[in-house]
């Protein structure tokens, strides 16, 4: 048993400390070797520096004093020791040193806590582990830091050349560098091992200029010569895919080696210099390869396009190499589907094909590059590139429409829904979209009115989703028919109930009241024709009891438009046939006077030759009854030259009473007469100019918005010629044609020049 030292003054408690404890721990440190002190060696230490501290200030001083000179003695002897070492052994020495060096300061703070507790307190002086790591960064790290830096390099170096037995060296040398620059420091031992901890719960440190020396002089220089030195070995020496998996494998090393042994703060800057070094400062080059990412794409090495993108997007700038050689791809594969001009001219072939190369591209957009902005974007552009004529908008509408009468029939909802989307997709990359519009009302207004779309829910759908993509103005027409359709529907539930029963003359009579504004209607349509007295009183009738109803409108009758069923009792089978009003009036002319020519017939029924000649044609050439086009299989016999099966005004035509058809009930209804060159381009004219028409009108409208929101500004010329380009999409709007109708606003006094600056514009309130 040992009783406590009886200290009296500091010379005799330095002794004592030397005896009880200090001497031990340096023998332990130098020599691995601890003396045979009492069990009681380390609280007697502990109770020399209380009892010496709480007698006044100048012993704790010297106490302090004392603890630093130990430490001090102890690290200068280490340096002593390892300015002898070899280069080679220069890391290591400084590694077990240090680990002495620790654990030394330890056990000093554990014996001199106390005055921590009061003297450095009092005395704002800095704790003993703020001195120790002062003592340690003076006299041994300080001298050896810029050979500790070099050799961390090379160590490093090492490990990115896969030499992964030297980590364990890095990471202790950097976790010494970040424990020296702690400004709050704390000595623990856990699990036998001792080390530095911030003090407090969050770290505080000081700048740290020990890792920012290390890493701004010394660190960021050898990875960007390392870098720079891979990239250029590897893109002489790879093809592309070869180039692409090699810095994918590195980069993925590099991001455990910086989660192993880097301080977080440096990761970003290291993987900058990595990204632009591997990859933005040799991603041209690499598209340039013969294994580029143009021949990735023309052979559809998809799973090489991927891991190019996912290469590329660490270094963002570099994806304008994949979608610069993606775009030219895109073109290139729609202009050759556009080159076929057999396929071309067939909306039912020529439509499927670019919505198969759509789908081809947004899945290569989804699966190789995950679908990113950039890549939508230039995929979109690219199609909107070669689909610049109004021929892709013409023959979408074409598409859709087929779909609509026919296409649809024995699809499931699904399926349905899938087309419809395939459509809209199209349509957005169309350049044309007026065009588009223009002729999908037209041929919406047609469908609608002869009954031959398959579904209204899914003109309905069509229409919810072109409403979603392009604006509630632009589907307004396509609207006002659905709704004339349901209206409709309610009238004639109406006219049922009316005195006539819907049933005036005992004539099942339809109608279909439409506005004028919102459909489609040719002119030939509307011209009048004389009705036999049964039928002109069922027009009578409904128009009475729509008029009651409606007071102040008035109504017009397309008789071009109606069909009707015809029983011809004349037959041994009595067979019906559904027909036009034109062809029903004109087989009552021929049952009245036998034979007749196309003119006497025009002139009987009132109107034009033009307006039934192509109902002739159908009683004579529909494929329904006579597939062959047998002039003699007709409805009716005449004059007609039967190989061009063109009719003249003066051709004279019968009733074919030997006229037989296998079905009960037959179609003659006119199919469309092939029109002539000169007919063709008439009508190509027209439709041009109507076209222009409409452009001219949203152009206007635009640059009047745009000048009205800018009174008191200053608009010059150019600038209002590039906001109206931007703010219309329904077409490309041509500067010269902007120009136009900047001229025409400023004659109709809705604009004029500035008067202090010719080439700006002013809005005329």
């Amino acid at each position: 048993m040992t009783t406590k030292p009886q200290i009296k003054d500091i010379k005799t408690a330095k002794k004592e400390l030397e005896r009880e404890m200090i001497r031990g721990i340096l023998e332990y440190v130098r020599n691995g070797t601890f003396p045979n002190n009492s069990p009681n060696s380390y609280m007697n230490a502990y109770t020399i520096v209380q009892s010496m501290a709480d007698i006044g200030d100048a012993e704790s001083e010297s106490l302090f004093n004392y603890h630093n000179s130990t430490i001090q003695g102890f690290i200068e002897d280490c340096y002593r020791k390892i300015s002898k070492e070899s280069v080679n052994q220069l890391i290591d020495s400084f590694i077990r040193l240090t680990d002495n060096i620790n654990f030394l300061i330890y056990w000093m703070n554990r014996i001199f806590t106390y005055l921590d507790r009061f003297y450095t307190k009092a005395k704002s002086k800095q704790t003993l582990s703020q001195n120790a790591i002062r003592l340690y960064r003076e006299f041994l790290f300080n001298r050896l830091e810029e050979d500790i830096y070099k050799e961390v390099n090379k160590l490093i170096k090492e490990d990115r050349n896969c030499n992964i037995e030297s980590r364990p060296k890095i990471k202790t040398i950097l976790k010494i560098m970040y424990d020296i620059d702690l400004s709050n420091p704390k000595i623990i031992k856990e699990n036998n091992k001792i080390s530095w901890i911030p003090e407090k719960a969050t770290e505080n440190r000081n700048d740290t200029p020990y890792e920012d020396k290390w890493y701004d002089s010394f660190f960021r220089n050898e990875t960007i010569k390392f870098a720079k030195d891979k990239g250029n070995a590897d893109i002489h020496n790879m093809s592309a895919p070869e180039y692409i998996l090699s810095q994918l494998k590195y980069l993925d090393e590099e991001s455990v080696r910086q989660s192993e042994y880097i301080n977080p703060k440096y990761h970003s800057k290291i993987n900058e210099i990595n990204h632009k070094y591997l990859i933005g400062e040799n991603a041209e080059e690499l598209s340039k390869l013969d294994t580029g990412i143009p021949y990735m794409f023309s052979t559809k090495r998809n799973e090489e396009l991927k891991k190019t993108f996912q290469l590329f997007k660490l270094y963002p700038q570099s994806l304008d190499v994949i979608t610069t050689a993606f775009q030219p791809y895109i073109r290139k594969r729609g202009e050759e589907i556009n080159q076929n001009k057999e396929v071309t001219k067939d909306p039912k072939k020529f439509i499927p094909q670019l919505i198969s190369l759509k789908k081809e591209m947004d899945s290569l957009v989804a699966e190789c590059f995950e679908d990113h902005p950039q890549f939508q974007d230039k995929k979109n552009k690219a199609f909107s590139l070669f689909m610049t004529k109004e021929h892709y908008a013409k023959q979408l509408s074409n598409y859709t429409d087929f779909c609509m009468r026919n296409g649809f029939k024995g699809k499931s909802q699904e399926e349905i829904e899938n087309t419809l989307n395939d459509i809209i997709g199209l349509f957005k990359c169309l350049n044309s979209k007026l065009v588009f519009q223009l002729e999908t009302n037209k041929k919406m207004s047609d469908r609608l009115i002869k009954a031959a779309s398959l579904s209204t829910n899914t003109e309905k759908n069509f229409i919810s989703k072109l409403k979603q993509e392009a604006g509630v103005t632009y589907v307004n027409k396509m609207m006002e028919m659905m709704n004339d359709l349901e209206k409709n529907k309610k009238e004639i539930d109406a006219y049922k109930l009316s005195a006539s029963k819907g049933l005036p003359n005992g004539i099942k009579f339809d109608v279909r009241v439409i506005s004028q504004s919102a459909w489609e209607i040719n002119k030939k349509s509307m011209e009048k024709i004389e009705l036999p007295k049964f039928l002109s009183t069922c027009l009578e009738d409904f128009e009475n009891f729509y008029l009651k109803k409606h007071s102040g409108q008035k109504l017009m009758w397309c008789l071009g438009l109606s069909k009707l069923e015809i029983q011809y009792l004349f037959l041994k089978n009595k067979n019906i046939s559904i027909s036009t009003l034109p062809q029903f009036l004109s087989l009552l002319q021929l049952e009245k006077y036998e034979e007749l020519t196309i003119a006497q017939i025009a002139n009987n029924l009132g109107c034009q030759v033009s307006t039934i000649l192509t109902d002739i044609h159908g009683l004579v050439f529909n494929p329904s009854y006579n597939p062959q086009g047998l002039p003699e299989k007709g409805v009716i016999l005449g004059t007609f030259n039967a190989q061009t099966k063109e009719f003249k005004e003066t051709d004279k035509i019968s009733i074919n009473k030997n006229f037989t058809v296998p079905r009960q009930k037959f179609n003659t209804t006119p199919l469309a007469i092939k029109k002539s060159a000169a007919e063709i381009r008439e009508t190509e004219l027209e439709e041009a100019q109507m076209t222009k028409r409409y452009q001219d009108n949203i152009l206007q409208a635009t640059l009047t918005r745009i000048m009205k929101s800018r009174i008191g500004q200053t608009t010059t010329h150019v600038w209002l010629i590039n906001e109206a380009s931007k703010q219309i999409d329904l077409f490309k709007a041509q500067p010269q044609q902007i120009k136009e109708n900047i001229e025409k606003l400023i004659e109709k006094n809705i604009i004029k020049r500035s008067e202090k600056n010719r080439t700006c514009y002013d809005y005329i309130a």
